[in-house]
């Protein structure tokens, strides 16, 4: 199940965001959720975080 999290950006970043947002025909949301998550497989692939074999299963089983 996704996770919702609140950042806070100095407003010329936001505003770039938009732009970004907008010609890529996305919401600020779904660009910035984008963004993180390419965040993270890149640094997957450079070793700065473990890479799961596995997806986390959330009911423990």
């Amino acid at each position: 199940m996704p996770k919702r999290i609140s950042i806070s950006l100095p407003d010329p970043y936001y505003e770039k965001l938009e732009q970004w947002a907008e010609s890529d025909d996305r919401t600020v949301a779904g660009l910035a959720g984008y963004i993180l998550q390419r965040a993270i497989d890149e640094a997957e692939r450079e070793g700065k975080i473990e890479v799961r074999k596995e997806p986390p299963n959330p009911s423990g089983r």
